[in-house]
């Protein structure tokens, strides 16, 4: 349907067959080029995605035999006998007692701190808020990193351990310090103290091993470069069941979530690591949870670099396939519009006839089918040459003739003879104002009867509207005034007579129908476009519905004849098609209550045959 829509759409047959030439000839190979891609890249997806799991399977293994190295130490502080005698003497003895155990019990956690790599502290906790610790960063058992954790972290820690009923728990990473101690992370391995007391068992307090993120970072943290570059290719991390980040290579990045770091483009820019550029880019992200502590070891592979060479040699194929679309576009476009020519002709011919000129002949020097067609239309404009010829000395001999029985039903002289006497009678009666009225109505006789469809200038034009509307005045007891305004610019200018006569006189006898005053009409006279001749009448009568209007712009006249003002529109708008063609232009505007404005628009004079009373 859509292929049946293109053919049928108003595009022209020359890029019609362009588009036809290049869906048959790129479309197959475009379409193979990208299933070839799409195959190879999910090939290549697929093994890197096999090795990767095979690599997160080890570091699985290195974490968790990190992790039990260290729960064996603390498996160790835990089973000490000693410190298990330090602890109960702390919790049981008296002040003294409890201050020397107390002092014996740091001897111990510090011998076990250096006793591997990696432990920041060794502590002990009890419920009653007792802490004995101590710090191999500081080398103190007063300065310890707790002093430098949050409020709230040895709470929740003591929380966790009394939920725990047995075994040991992992924390998730915190920091160390406040902002000028950037990049010291640390977590802790903790398990419940129990001993006997009177021969009952006792929960004696908490043995925690705080060890530094490192020890993550080192069994986690697997990363791949590019020899020649040094970019990152892959690398190794860690995050807990939310998401947040409890091991990675950018230390800044260590509590933040993922997918925030991933959202986040202001991080494109140069100063952050290339790891966390890394997750911007096209990547590959592979998952695979930790079952002791349920955390999820990431592996992000950078797909753009691992793919260079495929992307490369494909660039190489694009390429070599774009010099091909060149020069078989060229070739398309080339032959499509030689065989198009014909066409472009005979369409060009018809755009020319539809212009009105009907002289155009197309030359053909071809025997195809297209040769019959053109000899076809040639022989068509003749004849409809020859048609217009005959139809246009038909209309001029009808319009001549139509004016001549005009002229002819009523003697003129008569007419003139008649008033010139009745105005000496009302001279003779010093009835000054019946004279002047008498000379203005001859004045439109003789102007209105002889010659009615020749040019005058616009001064003569305009001389007869103001004896016409100086007689209507008077007729209906100057319950109007009128104001005509010609600007210099078209002074000179010409126009057919009487042409504005209906448009005044529907104005007198229906847009101020009813009113005894205040009616003005004015009627403005201006060059436009071109040295055009605008005409602007305007009045303030009762307006016309909408409706009419339309009606009246249509040229649908027999709706609005009821009015009485259809038959006079009518009559100078045909007129206008008669004398100008589709050179003059008309328009009307109206509102009820407010009165309407008619525009015309006439071409210059320069354009009109004077000798013919028409257009060239």
């Amino acid at each position: 349907m859509a292929l049946l829509n293109f053919f049928k759409s108003e595009i022209s047959f020359k890029n019609k067959l362009i588009i036809t030439f290049f869906m048959v000839t790129f479309l197959p190979a475009i379409l193979m080029q990208y299933f070839t891609y799409y195959n190879s890249t999910h090939t290549m997806t697929t093994k890197i995605n096999e090795l990767v799991n095979y690599n997160l399977i080890q570091t699985n293994k290195n974490l968790n035999t990190a992790l039990s190295g260290y729960a064996d130490i603390l498996y160790q502080v835990f089973s000490d006998e000693d410190v298990i005698s330090s602890v109960y003497y702390i919790l049981h003895g008296n002040e003294s007692e409890s201050l020397l155990y107390a002092s014996r019990l740091r001897t111990l956690l510090a011998s076990y701190t250096y006793s591997k790599e990696g432990i920041r502290s060794l502590s002990f906790f009890n419920n009653n808020g007792t802490i004995v610790s101590f710090d191999r960063a500081t080398g103190s058992s007063i300065d310890t990193l707790w002093n430098q954790l949050k409020d709230d972290s040895r709470l929740n820690l003591m929380q966790n351990l009394k939920n725990n009923q047995q075994g040991s728990i992992v924390t998730v990473t915190e920091k160390v310090g406040g902002s000028e101690d950037a990049g010291q992370f640390v977590f802790h391995i903790a398990r419940k103290l129990t001993g006997l007391s009177n021969g009952t068992p006792e929960d004696m307090g908490y043995i925690i091993v705080s060890l530094d993120e490192s020890v993550l970072s080192d069994a986690v943290n697997f990363t791949t470069n590019d020899t020649q570059t040094g970019k990152i290719n892959s690398s190794n991390f860690l995050m807990d069941e939310k998401r947040n980040l409890i091991s990675f290579s950018d230390k800044e990045k260590i509590g933040l979530n993922l997918s925030d770091i991933i959202a986040d483009k202001q991080s494109l820019k140069n100063e952050l690591p290339t790891h966390a550029k890394l997750l911007k880019k096209a990547s590959i992200i592979n998952y695979f949870p930790n079952e002791k502590t349920g955390w999820t070891i990431v592996n992000v592979t950078n797909e753009s670099d691992l793919f260079s060479e495929m992307y490369d040699m494909q660039k190489i194929n694009i390429l070599a396939g774009a010099a091909s679309i060149a020069l078989t576009t060229f070739l398309i476009i080339y032959f499509s519009g030689f065989l198009t020519k014909s066409v472009r002709k005979i369409v060009n011919a018809m755009r020319l006839s539809q212009r009105g000129n009907f002289t155009v002949q197309i030359a053909h020097d071809s025997s195809d089918e297209f040769s019959v067609i053109v000899s076809n239309y040639n022989k068509m404009m003749i004849t409809i040459n020859e048609l217009m010829e005959e139809t246009r000395q038909a209309v001029q001999k009808q319009k001549e003739s139509e004016i001549r029985s005009l002229e002819a039903q009523i003697n003129p002289h008569f007419l003139y003879n008649t008033l010139d006497s009745i105005n000496w009678m009302a001279i003779e009666k010093d009835e000054h104002e019946i004279s002047r009225m008498l000379k203005g109505l001859a004045h439109i006789l003789r102007y209105s009867i002889s010659h009615s469809n020749k040019l005058v200038s616009l001064s003569e034009e305009i001389e007869w509207l103001e004896h016409y509307l100086f007689l209507q005045q008077n007729r209906f007891n100057n319950s109007f005034q009128y104001e005509i305004i010609m600007e210099s610019g078209v002074k000179r200018a010409r126009i057919y007579k009487l042409l504005l006569q209906p448009f005044v006189e529907n104005v007198i006898l229906h847009a101020f129908s009813g009113k005894k005053s205040g009616g003005l009409i004015k009627i403005h006279f201006y060059s436009g476009y071109e040295n055009s001749l605008c005409v602007k009448l305007n009045d303030n009568g009762c307006g016309m519905d909408e409706a009419i209007v339309k009606n009246i712009m249509d040229g649908h006249y027999e709706r609005v004849q009821s009015t009485g003002s259809g038959i006079g529109v009518r009559n100078v708008i045909d007129r206008l098609a008669l004398y100008y063609g589709d050179k003059a232009k008309f328009f009307m505007t109206s509102t009820i209550g407010e009165g309407t404005e008619v525009s015309l628009i006439l071409p210059s004079v320069n354009e009109i045959d004077v000798s013919k009373g028409e257009l060239q």
